[in-house]
């Protein structure tokens, strides 16, 4: 166990996080549990699509299969939790890494909003499928290259972009988007004590790169959903209507 107290003492660190210490210690182990099981789920996943080409011809297992793969990496950089912080930040538990290895968990981390964009290809390839009646060919010969391209691009686009900008920093549980030092601002980009080093305005960064997106992707995926749902019931109540009428025929013959 190594909190360091070379900027202040382990009592203030403590009360400053308000976490005891052994709740600091079980925030940072169960990320190693939750992590490695993400991984071993995703990558069953992956192995069971490349194990029978009858699902790799489908488009939404090839969406799936992505979907994994970059799961497989995010959820790798959730698991390795503290160690990758610097070694020596205080109020953290078991840090081992450098600034390096906490800019690399950062950048893997931002990655996990790949996960809701795939989530929300997969809502409008059923809804393409329901309600535009459009076959599994054409998905994959028009749209499929296009959904793909959204989520890679946009994603490492981001990436790359907060990476430039030194964005990715301590977080106390892993590195991801902060401001460094931690009181360099306030929640909402109000000067601190110390002026930044690193991630100036990350608060504003993790709503527009993030979270604001984030928001956006659920509604899109809700509304695709819901227009599937009504897709779904005009179809039900067609065939109803229809099996209503053929029972009518058979009794007037």
């Amino acid at each position: 166990v190594h909190f360091s107290r070379e900027r202040c003492p382990l009592k203030l660190i403590i009360l400053t996080m308000g976490f005891t210490l052994d709740q600091l210690k079980v925030l940072a182990i169960i990320p190693h549990v939750t992590g490695a099981m993400s991984v071993i789920g995703s990558s069953y996943i992956i192995v069971d699509v490349l194990r029978d080409r009858s699902k790799w011809k489908k488009t939404y297992n090839r969406l799936l299969f992505a979907m994994s793969c970059f799961d497989c990496v995010t959820s790798g950089g959730f698991g390795f939790s503290t160690l990758p912080i610097p070694k020596g930040t205080p109020g953290v538990y078991n840090p081992r890494g450098t600034t390096a290895t906490c800019t690399v968990q950062g950048f893997f981390i931002q990655m996990s909003i790949i996960g809701p964009m795939y989530n929300m290809m997969l809502a409008l390839y059923y809804y393409l499928m329901v309600n535009r009646r459009m076959s599994e060919g054409a998905i994959a010969a028009k749209v499929e290259v296009y959904m793909h391209a959204f989520c890679w691009i946009s994603a490492f686009t981001m990436g790359f972009i907060l990476l430039g900008l030194k964005m990715y920093n301590t977080a106390t549980l892993w590195c991801w988007q902060n401001d460094y030092p931690s009181n360099c601002e306030g929640s909402y980009g109000e000067p601190g004590p110390v002026p930044c080093e690193r991630g100036k305005h990350a608060w504003l960064f993790r709503w527009v790169f993030y979270y604001g997106l984030l928001w956006v992707i659920i509604a899109i995926t809700t509304l695709l959903m819901t227009l599937l749902y009504r897709g779904v019931r005009q179809q039900e109540l067609k065939m109803r209507r229809y099996d209503t009428r053929l029972k009518t025929d058979s009794v007037d013959k």
